[in-house]
């Protein structure tokens, strides 16, 4: 008995150790930029002995949500003593568990890709927060549909407002914005639910990138990045893709970068008509080839490490839409001091709206969440497609 448990014993600690330097290189360096042997090297064992513990990074990353889950929770769960344990108390708690926040958010953008070893993780709890928030809500709404809704919208709000507050360290107050949310529910109630529109959005045409062959290949790059990122999007697995020749490929990109600039700047952020908000690319994210979304969506999580190349480019989008917002919030008499808390809150629902869909797009619609969210906006943000 004693060397069955011996093996067996150093197999469990072996792999927390793994997960504990993976926990702390992901964090300072970012998940993409961290590859196994930095992992194996800083468990103090040989790369091989790593991967009879884990066979990729993916899989890493999902085992250190899965104990930071199993450790902490993270949605409004009903008390031994009968209290509910609010969406803000448990942001409050998070904040101080380590990591928390940089880790989910980077397997939030990546799992949506179903081919990813944490998306069924990500979907099961995704569900459960769904059901358990929906419950919390049920006595606060019309209807089960609202509940349903309304629960979403919190969920699409704290992730949200976890993605700003990595791209403006200091500037994002998550436990405070969630406490106004819910209280602004408890007060008033959760909205009733838009008539229904379908769930499904078609599929339209991508974006015009002239010659065709650079349209191939920014277009195949971009799928890359939705399912793999782009530390892990090599040239030559773009360059197949595409169909094209590795060298014909470094002649329209030359490097992994320039790649990377091109289809920010041609796909994910395609020249729009002149004198459009700068927020309304936040609202367009559905309406756009989900190719397109994904590859934005999972670059947003990837980038809010700021050695990212793509982080300035994201920050960038983020601030503009930020202060569009806040103008327009302004322009409809909104009191300045709350005009910018509220224009996070608004940003961070739409991006968690879409994230959602990415999840689970034949049962979110997007835009019955975003007419609950936005309804008291003037133009220009509309509130359907």
């Amino acid at each position: 008995m004693g060397s069955s448990r011996g093996p067996y014993r150093t197999g469990r600690e072996r792999a927390a150790r793994i997960l504990d330097a993976a926990h702390v290189l992901f964090i300072e360096n970012g998940y993409r930029a961290t590859s196994l042997r930095d992992v194996a090297a800083a468990s103090g064992i040989s790369h091989p002995a790593l991967l009879r513990h884990f066979g990729s990074r993916e899989e890493i990353l999902t085992a250190l949500i899965e104990r930071l889950d199993t450790a902490y929770g993270d949605w409004p769960m009903e008390q031994a003593d009968g209290t509910v344990l609010t969406a803000a108390a448990i942001a409050r708690r998070n904040e101080t568990v380590p990591g928390w926040i940089e880790l989910f958010t980077a397997l939030l953008g990546e799992a949506t890709s179903p081919e990813h070893p944490g998306h069924e993780l990500m979907r099961r709890r995704r569900a459960t927060g769904l059901t358990l928030a929906t419950r919390f809500l049920l006595p606060l709404s019309p209807d089960e549909r609202s509940a349903s809704l309304a629960a979403l919208r919190l969920g699409a709000l704290w992730e949200g407002l976890q993605i700003l507050s990595l791209y403006f360290p200091g500037e994002i107050d998550i436990p405070g914005q969630l406490a106004a949310y819910e209280m602004g529910l408890t007060h008033s109630g959760a909205p009733e639910a838009p008539a229904e529109t379908g769930g499904q959005i078609t599929d339209p045409a991508p974006p015009v990138i002239e010659p065709e062959s650079r349209r191939r290949a920014l277009e195949a790059a971009a799928r890359r990045y939705a399912q793999q990122g782009y530390h892990e999007a090599s040239i030559q697995s773009i360059a197949d893709d595409a169909g094209l020749t590795k060298a014909a490929l470094v002649h329209i990109a030359r490097t992994k970068r320039d790649l990377l600039d091109a289809v920010l700047t041609e796909v994910i952020d395609a020249p729009r008509p002149e004198g459009e908000d700068p927020a309304q690319w936040l609202y367009s994210l559905p309406q756009r080839p989900r190719w397109v979304t994904a590859a934005h969506v999972v670059l947003l999580c990837e980038a809010t490490v700021p050695a990212h190349p793509a982080h300035a480019f994201m920050t960038r989008c983020l601030a503009e839409a930020r202060q569009s917002v806040v103008s327009a919030l302004a322009a409809a008499d909104h009191p300045p001091a709350q005009a910018a808390p509220e224009a996070d809150r608004i940003i961070s629902i739409a991006l968690g709206v879409v994230i959602s869909w990415l999840y689970d797009s034949d049962r979110v619609d997007p835009r019955a969440l975003l007419d609950g969210a936005l309804a008291h906006l003037p133009e220009p943000f509309p509130t359907s497609g």
